[in-house]
């Protein structure tokens, strides 16, 4: 009999209730993944990530300058490569544009190509509202970190990569977009994808509420009991959370959309109400069955 390999995302909602996610297309698709065990350096400049110590092997992602590696493997070091964990994903940089002393971080604004409008983006919380639908890149695209051409790449999308898109609403031309395979969020020009379907909406709600507190915002305790990094968008919030922890995030009251995903994950989404001076928990794992 033929075996089938199914990861599920499981939210708890009271002791019950859960949501499934099948993403048996995607268990396989990225390739070594780490968590950052290794010593933290920082690149002084935009940096290539390649997949082997050679400038003429695939280019797996591009690291902005001032961002925070773990280092995994100086074992090369002698001969001008590091292995680095980012984002999730291991790849070689090269070891003379990483430092141990933070940089001075400076706020960095964009160009859109179109109107010369000033886009200040180096986070990932821009809100274009809640709309999603699943998409895919008709083309090879580029991943970006905000909505500008000008702006730094992530990673290039090749044609078929799966995405779910945050909203109908562009900005600049560009989609907010989480790249399926990686479980980044990013952007991606809304005239290089194609709508695939509409994406699932869970109007009950998936935070399980644990009484009152003395906060007039909600206390949100997160808890990830997988061994993956997860991302959690509550609104305009973006949460990112390592393997196996648990934290506890203050949350604004009323309601909120919510998204959850990770590496190799379609993303979980739907609403949620926080009430003001009100505890919640939410938890993220992955099982594996075998059919």
């Amino acid at each position: 009999m033929k075996k089938i390999f199914t990861i599920l995302l499981t939210l708890t909602i009271g002791l019950t209730s859960f949501s499934q996610i099948d993403f048996n297309n995607y268990k396989h698709l990225y390739k070594k993944t780490c968590y950052g065990s290794g010593p933290t350096y920082y690149t002084t400049r935009k940096l290539n990530v390649y997949e082997s110590m050679s400038t003429e092997s695939a280019i797996s992602s591009e690291i902005p300058s001032g961002v925070a590696v773990e280092v995994t493997n100086s074992f090369f070091g002698e001969h001008g490569w590091w292995e680095v964990c980012y984002w999730g994903e291991t790849g070689w940089v090269k070891k003379a544009y990483l430092t141990k002393k933070q940089p001075v971080q400076k706020t960095p604004t964009y160009q859109d190509d179109s109107d010369n409008s000033s886009i200040n983006s180096t986070d990932q919380d821009t809100d274009v509202g809640f709309e999603p639908f699943l998409a895919k890149a008709n083309t090879s695209a580029n991943f970006r970190t905000a909505p500008s051409k000008s702006s730094s790449v992530i990673r290039q999308l090749p044609a078929g990569t799966q995405l779910y898109i945050f909203s109908k609403q562009d900005a600049n031309g560009f989609y907010k977009a989480i790249d399926i395979k990686t479980g980044k969020i990013g952007w991606v020009s809304k005239s290089l994808v194609k709508w695939t379907g509409e994406a699932d909406i869970n109007y009950s709600g998936a935070f399980r509420s644990t009484g009152s507190t003395s906060n007039y915002n909600s206390d949100v305790i997160i808890r990830n009991k997988s061994s993956y990094q997860i991302t959690l968008v509550v609104g305009g919030q973006t949460f990112y959370l390592s393997p196996n922890s648990t934290e506890t995030k203050s949350i604004s009251p009323g309601q909120m959309y919510y998204i959850a995903t990770a590496p190799g994950v379609i993303p979980t989404s739907g609403y949620q109400t926080f009430g003001s001076y009100q505890g919640y928990e939410w938890e993220f794992w992955v099982e594996t069955r075998r059919y």
